[in-house]
């Protein structure tokens, strides 16, 4: 009667089912670190003026931590990240627009012919950096998973 050693097969099947929920957590905290560096590193790259921008940017994880969303909570983030075109700009609760110049003057006008801005890229730099090392890191959390 022929027999097969099949304990090694065994152990490799034995490993494969611990590396699962392993796996999982050693990507959590990839995803985590990763979400962590691309707020840190948007914060850094951003523009500041008043720091309303910079102090806004965060990090959402999903449910299962594997996945996050990042970015600015302030209504003009994507203008600074993307920039403008040239647009009008009109009062919305007001007849004019009115600002002072440095002269003293006071100025008031109906609109104002915006020339646009251009991109000021914070949050896909910073995103690009923080992915940068991800494929040496999953490559080590795979190799510890299975071992």
């Amino acid at each position: 009667m022929a027999g097969w050693d099949t304990s090694e097969l065994d152990q490799l099947i034995d490993d494969l089912d611990r590396a699962g929920p392993k796996a999982v957590e050693l990507t959590q905290l990839v995803v985590e670190k990763t979400g962590f560096d691309t707020v840190s590193g948007a914060q850094e790259r951003v523009p500041v003026d008043t720091g309303h921008l910079k102090n806004t940017i965060g990090v959402d994880f999903d449910a299962d931590l594997l996945g996050f969303e990042a970015g600015p909570t302030a209504s003009y983030g994507a203008h600074v990240e993307y920039g403008t075109k040239p647009h009008v700009i009109r009062p919305r609760n007001a007849r004019a627009l009115h600002w002072v110049t440095p002269e003293g003057d006071e100025v008031f006008v109906t609109r104002v012919h915006h020339p646009g801005t251009a991109p000021q890229p914070y949050m896909r730099p910073a995103f690009e950096q923080a992915v940068e090392p991800l494929p040496k890191l999953l490559d080590q959390f795979v190799k510890r998973s299975l071992w």
